[in-house]
């Protein structure tokens, strides 16, 4: 990967190294490591993935959903889960030194503790929310405190706070809306039993509670979803549905996602509202 880097621009590896875990540490680092590479660059939206995902949409279809969301961001995001971050600590962003230059926020907002939200690691991110967060924070603080070696899950939470806490960054929801994944990340989730052959599984196989990709899945992957991606896929399990899927795109069989599927999505109607100036906050319906 390091010799195609230095031959084609498209591909950019980054030169830190980090040691990366199940339990999600310097997943969050090594993001904004390779977002600030590329900040740059001429795009609209990223898409952020992890091992064992599979894009389930042409090139054109996302291009087409980055048109139609405009500077909208696409997320999941719940309640922070006990026991994942350091309950105790002070989340203001003054104690963090969030902001690189406190003097243009309130002191409302520098002395609100932050409330914790919690999504899937997999999101897809406006480059306008991008370019203000490495515009105006600091993110040295909040990093080492979401990245504690003692706690599960580290990785899941600090897009979701940064963009569900009104900081006054440009692109993120304010209505503090919670919202299921609908549109990124696909799983076949299954906590019947301990991982390894499981007949409930179309593929009969799971990992970490998640059923394994096979075949068996791409009709709806094809025809009935509007996710963006799945997850998982082992190729040394069933190395089809990634030769299939390749071939399906190509051949136009994977479908596009309708702008009434965005309307469901409460940061899409928020960022609709804003940008014809009728957005209220104490009125939004989330």
């Amino acid at each position: 990967m390091r010799l195609l880097s230095k031959c084609l621009p498209n591909i950019i590896i980054n030169p830190t190294k980090y040691s990366f875990d199940s339990w999600g540490h310097f997943q969050d680092r090594a993001h904004f490591d390779c977002l600030k590479m590329i900040s740059n660059r001429n795009w609209m939206h990223v898409l952020l993935l992890q091992n064992n995902d599979i894009v389930l949409k042409s090139t054109e279809q996302l291009s087409d959903l980055s048109e139609m969301l405009n500077y909208t961001s696409i997320m999941g995001m719940e309640y922070g889960i006990q026991g994942r971050y350091k309950e105790n600590a002070n989340w203001t962003p003054a104690a963090l030194k969030l902001f690189k230059n406190e003097k243009e926020v309130s002191n409302e907002i520098l002395h609100t503790p932050l409330k914790i939200r919690k999504g899937l690691n997999q999101v897809f991110l406006s480059k306008i929310f991008v370019d203000s967060i490495f515009d105006k924070l600091n993110l040295q603080s909040i990093l080492d405190l979401f990245d504690n070696n003692l706690m599960y899950g580290v990785d899941e939470m600090l897009i979701q706070t940064l963009f569900g806490n009104s900081l006054g960054l440009a692109g993120q929801m304010t209505s503090n809306c919670m919202q299921s994944d609908d549109l990124t990340r696909k799983t076949d989730w299954n906590f019947s039993g301990p991982d390894g052959y499981d007949k409930s599984c179309r593929s009969k196989w799971k990992r970490h509670g998640i059923c394994i990709i096979g075949v068996e899945y791409l009709n709806e992957f094809a025809a009935n979803t509007n996710h963006i991606i799945a997850n998982k896929v082992l190729e040394n399990f069933d190395f089809g549905p990634i030769i299939c899927l390749r071939q399906m795109i190509r051949d136009g069989k994977t479908r596009g996602i309708p702008e009434d599927a965005l309307n469901s999505l409460a940061q899409y109607r928020e960022m609709k509202l804003k940008r014809n100036g009728t957005y209220i906050k104490e009125s939004f319906v989330c």
